[in-house]
């Protein structure tokens, strides 16, 4: 069996979901079908390429060889046939992509800026796959997330807007010690044991154990879980803490507390391509997620809503690199 490209993308697909489950669903296919695909991948390729476990897959060493090499041969693929689509092709329809509910609602508002021009949306559980499908150029505008400690790149085709922060807490059950706080300070939670989810590409979970190094210790962390709902399980039954966003589920034995001095915070971020429409346009656009974000809160509170240029260009053209020392600051009273 030769590989081809429909191979890469299986792969990779299951790389990104970290489930056998959720990729076949996504490529329409039966897991048992999925499985034999990837058993003659594997032979084909020489190795395994995941391990797997009952928490889902994630790739082994020839995995990630084999992930790295595969992904630029797709977005190769994916940039040719955009450049040769572009030559002739006008923007007919948006193609609009993200992960939470700021997706939907923003597409409904872009008639807005693009009045009369269909707008098609997709959501996607990886924030990487989102920036992937911007760049490929598969998608015109995306919504995505990473962490304040991340650099976001200037220097390639895309081009970023930076629309809020929200400082990430943590879930403890409700009888912990420190559940009766009003905030947390991440270093008393130095000897519990943490669940995190899998990597998302962005950031995650390398901003967590930075901000555990930064506390003066090493976390434990013995569950790595996909869905929410099995954290929440573990958390009730007071097998683990995790970090979380504002609005996971709290009660039910499950209390969620801001952690002091934010010390993890998760960005907002609107991504597209310089080269793409959404560019002329994009302070716009920008603007109108911006108003999304402070009207529909997460947790109660309003975000840190920032009105800046965006990432990686200034208003005459020169390239805008985002200082650190102009790092946003996150209201104490954020969730």
């Amino acid at each position: 069996m030769d590989l081809e490209l429909r191979h890469l993308r299986t792969i990779c697909l299951l790389a990104d979901t970290g489930s056998v489950t959720k990729a076949a669903a996504a490529l329409s296919t039966s897991q048992p079908a999925l499985t034999t695909q990837l058993q003659r991948i594997e032979r084909e390729v020489g190795g395994p390429l995941f391990h797997r476990g009952r928490s889902g897959v994630r790739p082994t060493e020839l995995g990630d060889f084999v992930l790295v090499r595969a992904r630029a041969v797709l977005l190769s693929m994916d940039d040719l046939t955009h450049d040769i689509t572009a030559r002739g092709a006008s923007p007919s329809t948006l193609r609009v992509g993200g992960v939470g509910p700021l997706t939907v609602e923003l597409s409904a508002r872009l008639p807005e800026v693009f009045p009369g021009v269909p707008v098609h949306v997709r959501t996607e559980y990886s924030p990487k796959l989102v920036t992937d499908l911007v760049r490929a150029g598969r998608l015109d505008l995306g919504t995505t997330i990473d962490y304040v400690d991340r650099d976001l790149p200037t220097d390639g085709p895309l081009a970023w807007a930076m629309l809020a922060v929200d400082p990430l807490h943590v879930a403890l059950w409700a009888d912990h010690p420190l559940a009766r706080e009003a905030s947390v300070r991440l270093e008393d939670l130095a000897e519990c044991p943490w669940a995190l989810t899998p990597p998302d590409g962005t950031g995650w979970p390398e901003c967590f154990y930075l901000a555990c190094q930064r506390a003066g210790f090493s976390p434990e962390v013995p569950y790595r879980l996909y869905e929410r709902s099995e954290i929440r399980d573990l958390i009730a039954r007071r097998r683990a803490v995790a970090p979380c966003q504002a609005d996971f589920e709290s009660g039910r034995g499950v209390v969620v507390r801001p952690l002091e001095g934010a010390p993890i915070q998760l960005r907002h971020l609107l991504v597209w391509r310089r080269d793409s429409p959404v560019d002329q346009a994009s302070d716009g656009v920008a603007r109108i997620a911006r108003e999304i974000l402070d009207r529909t809160p997460l947790g109660g509170a309003p975000h840190e809503i920032l009105d800046r240029t965006p990432l990686g260009r200034a208003p005459h053209g020169n390239r805008y690199a985002h200082d650190a020392d102009e790092r946003p600051t996150v209201r104490p009273d954020r969730p």
